[in-house]
């Protein structure tokens, strides 16, 4: 193991935090709390996420590009967009993010909600049609169905 892939310290001192996730990135939001993301379209449009409600929230619109997890530090396929509501940011440390500014790090359970924003460009037929087609659907799209066995109108073995 090389020193750029220790994951940063646990700011509790002890070394091993249970089911402690570092998300690894830069934060998108500007000082209005708002994320501006070019997503390809012509005419210089852009997408702009601010989380509002009747509740103040505030959180860091993420560019992922790594974590780590159980003391091992991984790289995401490609860059992930989050939004993180829980812990504030703090200056990367470990995994060789450190070694270039910029670059901030949040601590956060394994249990704590996320959302993900996903952002693809292609045309309609792409992205509907095609993204229909069978084997490209999630698994969580076919259809379950249960089947049981004739009892003489009974639903249970009683």
């Amino acid at each position: 193991m090389t020193d750029d892939s220790v994951p940063a310290p646990s700011p509790s001192g002890y070394p091993y935090v249970a089911g402690q996730i570092i998300l690894y990135g830069v934060d998108l939001n500007d000082a209005n709390q708002v994320a501006t993301l070019d997503v390809g379209l012509p005419g210089q449009t852009a997408l702009q996420i601010r989380l509002g409600g009747p509740t103040q929230i505030t959180g860091s619109t993420v560019l992922a590009y790594g974590y780590a997890f159980d003391g091992h530090c991984y790289r995401f396929d490609s860059n992930r967009i989050f939004i993180v509501t829980g812990p504030n940011a703090e200056p990367a440390v470990g995994c060789g993010f450190d070694r270039v500014a910029g670059y901030q790090m949040w601590r956060i359970g394994s249990a704590e909600q996320m959302l993900e924003i996903s952002t693809t460009l292609g045309d309609a037929k792409t992205l509907i049609l095609d993204s229909q087609l069978p084997g490209k659907r999630s698994p969580t799209s076919y259809a379950i169905t249960l089947r049981t066995a004739h009892r003489n109108g009974r639903l249970s073995n009683d």
